[in-house]
């Protein structure tokens, strides 16, 4: 497959290069080669003279099953949310709520461009079976924690989905102690053994709110991070979601161990949890990724929205600390540094895999274009995520805005259908 005279290549290559009229071959799951006027007799041709493409977005931390969720609970905190609303509704949680939920959130992804998503839930070979049946790529973890289930029992479950989904095209694996304040300190380091046997990575939420710093100083004298740190938990494998309050120190530690930040703008406003400040963190040298979070607490899983508010809520100071290029490679090769997949998606590059996304470059949205920085600048402040076409690995997963691979309606009315049991 050549995808020829692309109107705008955004390769988001080391150099950041955007190529007018360009082609891309496609070859299998992988890009074969990007330049202009390429040829070869005998391989499909689709004229993209009037497509930008773009690689696909990368949510670097979300929980796709809470599509289920959205609008369940409004107007509470992080505490009070979960306890009175959402832990209750995930007791109800069967596997058929948890694929429907991930039908539902996947294909809300693939229509808005996210072509991959870093995922923490229970339930997790129902969230595969959404994955396998839409098309999409994901990183995926079963969530463990101190509840009602021995530690042996829920690692042994989780290390299984890590071992049945080792040589999955489209699904890579991870292992996800949930936070401090719900694993005890032999859960979080033997989650840890478990992920450097596995190599795979270790994703854990880490101050997302005043009131877990503040027990985290009560109970070790130590802010979570250095908790973590004081445990020998940080390195490069790991992701940590929000990071909310960070100390000067504590950011100094996890730019020394190379961890990676999954900053959630949306969910940390609406849950009232504070403002994570990307700044400084970038200041730090600290490798951001950006995640929508769950459906129940942003309530939308558009990371072209996601672009749009980190990009002002951090400009909220001083609009030159952060540019549009920033963020754009927060929610591309920054994700995809996090997931320790920068070999292989994040931009459009010779060998890299063909996760692509493709806007109508006569979306009233993406127009004027004021040169490359302009196009740039509308990709993340102006288009609404209204995606034209998608492919992961090569293959064809949205077409005409739609996903190729499911029925809108029948996923729409089957999930209406739980609002009695939830509600």
């Amino acid at each position: 497959m050549i995808l020829e005279n692309i109107r705008y290549l955004v390769t988001q290559n080391r150099e950041r290069d955007v190529i007018e009229n360009a082609d891309v071959r496609v070859v299998e799951d992988r890009i074969a080669e990007v330049g202009r006027n390429l040829s070869h007799p005998d391989e499909h041709r689709i004229d993209c003279s009037d497509r930008i493409v773009m690689p696909g977005l990368i949510n670097a931390h979300t929980h796709v099953p809470m599509a289920l969720f959205r609008g369940i609970s409004d107007n509470k905190n992080l505490q009070d949310w979960l306890h009175e609303d959402i832990f209750p509704a995930e007791e109800k949680m069967d596997g058929e709520d948890v694929y429907l939920g991930s039908l539902l959130g996947t294909t809300e992804m693939l229509e808005s461009g996210t072509t991959c998503f870093n995922e923490m839930y229970f339930k997790t070979d129902r969230i595969a079976e959404a994955v396998e049946d839409t098309g999409i790529r994901a990183v995926l973890a079963r969530g463990v924690m101190d509840i009602e289930e021995s530690i042996d029992e829920q690692l042994e479950k989780a290390t299984l989905f890590v071992e049945n989904y080792r040589d999955h095209e489209r699904i890579n694996t991870a292992i996800a102690p949930h936070a401090i304040y719900t694993c005890s300190k032999d859960l979080l380091r033997l989650s840890k053994k478990y992920a450097e046997a596995y190599n795979v990575p270790y994703h854990i939420h880490v101050s997302e709110t005043v009131k877990e710093n503040k027990d985290s100083r009560e109970e070790h004298g130590k802010t979570p991070v250095e908790y973590l740190e004081s445990e020998g938990l940080l390195d490069s494998s790991v992701v940590t979601a929000h990071c909310t309050w960070l100390t000067e120190r504590d950011r100094n530690i996890l730019s020394e161990r190379d961890v990676s930040v999954a900053h959630n703008p949306a969910a940390n406003l609406k849950l009232g949890s504070g403002i994570a400040d990307l700044n400084r963190m970038k200041e730090a040298g600290i490798n951001t990724g950006l995640g929508t979070d769950g459906s129940a607490s942003n309530n939308s899983l558009n990371m072209f929205q996601e672009m749009k508010l980190a990009g002002l809520l951090h400009k909220r100071n001083d609009p030159t600390e952060i540019t549009e290029q920033d963020i754009l490679d927060m929610a591309t090769v920054n994700s995809a540094k996090a997931l320790d997949m920068e070999e292989e998606i994040g931009s459009i590059e010779e060998g890299k895999k063909a996760d692509l996304v493709m806007i109508d470059i006569e979306d009233v949205s993406m127009n004027p274009i004021y040169g490359d920085r302009g196009l740039i600048s509308n990709l993340v402040y102006s288009f609404n995520g209204d995606v034209s076409e998608v492919l992961v690995d090569g293959q064809l997963v949205v077409e005409n805005g739609r996903c190729t691979e499911v029925n809108h309606e029948k996923i729409v009315e089957a999930v209406n259908e739980r609002v009695e049991k939830f509600g």
